[in-house]
């Protein structure tokens, strides 16, 4: 009857190590829009307000409205004239120095009045006028502001066109060694 043995042992060791590169680069022609980009968006400023253009949005009735307004206050005034008047003749004050002072009065009254209400009239207008025109000068910045960032965004993804390069290094260690025992028994 034979006997036999064998013995065997094993380890393994295992190494790895990866280093990596990664570069990425404009193309030349993301790289020269972009360039061309950023010269358009200097030569962009903001509009200024200018006070001239608010004639361009006066109504062209508002002479209209002074004009009715004024007919208006000369009937008034020419109802109150006769109102002083007709209070003069129940008085029986004609010609008397205080009439022409009551007169005088009614009449500087009724010029002053005038004034103010054609200088109020004329200021509403003007008022109007240069609300719209601010708006319309707020609504042009902000369009502009609009397509310059369209501009941008637009010049943002030509931007990222470009290359991609990557470098990749391995290296690996692998040791092996192996003990077995084995026995056999033979009859």
């Amino acid at each position: 009857m034979p006997i036999g043995a064998s013995g065997s042992k094993s380890k393994n060791t295992e190494r790895s190590q990866t280093s990596g590169t990664q570069t990425r680069t404009l193309s030349d022609r993301g790289a020269g829009m972009l360039t061309d980009g950023i010269n358009d968006l200097r030569g962009m400023s903001y509009g200024r307000f200018d006070p001239a253009s608010i004639d361009q949005y006066q109504s062209p009735y508002t002479q209209d409205v002074i004009d009715a307004t004024v007919r208006r206050a000369d009937q008034g005034d020419a109802i109150a004239r006769n109102e002083q008047q007709d209070q003069f003749a129940k008085a029986g004050a004609f010609g008397d120095d205080r009439r022409g002072i009551y007169e005088a009065q009614l009449a500087g009254d009724q010029s002053r009045n005038r004034g103010e209400l054609i200088a109020g009239l004329n200021d509403r207008a003007f008022g109007q006028a240069r609300d719209v025109a601010v708006g319309e000068n707020q609504n042009a910045n902000q369009y502009q502001m609009m397509i310059q960032q369209l501009l941008a965004q637009l010049r943002g993804g030509f931007a990222n066109e470009g290359t991609q390069t990557s470098d990749s290094t391995s290296s690996g260690t692998s040791r092996g060694r192996s003990l077995g025992f084995s026995a056999s028994y033979g009859g």
